[in-house]
């Protein structure tokens, strides 16, 4: 039994190699890809966690630290997060509130001032509102720090895909 399930997914793997199939994600093993998103210059990020985005951005973009000029800019600002209480309680108090944090971003060639690439992400989290205000504030932080972890990885995600794009383009 184990022998005919190999078999059939080595045979599916044949196949969809036969085809073109690539990952849709392998483009950040790609060297060229790799490459041009080291010449990226992250601005600093405007808004709450501006600077936390902009560490990211820049570690993400460039994980092997290249020293190469740089051909493209990113700039990238924060709207304030909006809340929504999600659950309420017999007595008209939350227990449960929503944060939802939403970034604008551009990427512009350098040199001819081109906008290559520009939108905007939205995530939401949520977090337990207890009595003890300590715990709620850590967790409302928290939710705020996962949120600009998770829009900074789209961002990154949305760079390297248009370059490796660019790249078939070339």
């Amino acid at each position: 039994m184990k022998k005919n399930i190999y078999g059939i997914v080595l045979t599916g793997f044949l196949l969809l190699s036969g085809c073109g199939f690539r990952p849709l994600y392998g483009f950040q093993t790609n060297p060229e890809v790799i490459r041009k998103s080291a010449q990226i210059e992250v601005e600093p990020v405007v808004g709450d966690g501006g600077y936390q985005m902009g560490l990211i951005l820049k570690e993400k973009l460039n994980p092997n630290t290249l020293s190469l000029p740089k051909k493209y800019q990113l700039k990238a600002v924060i709207d304030k997060p909006s809340f929504y209480d999600q659950s309420i309680q017999g007595d008209n108090f939350a227990s449960l509130e929503k944060m939802t944090l939403t970034v604008h971003y551009t990427l512009t060639d350098i040199e001819s001032k081109t906008v290559l690439v520009s939108s905007s992400s939205t995530l939401s989290g949520s977090y337990n509102i207890i009595q003890e205000p300590y715990a709620t504030i850590t967790a409302k932080e928290k939710t705020y720090q996962n949120l600009v972890q998770a829009l900074s990885n789209e961002i990154v995600l949305h760079m390297m895909a248009y370059l490796k794009g660019d790249d078939r383009e070339s």
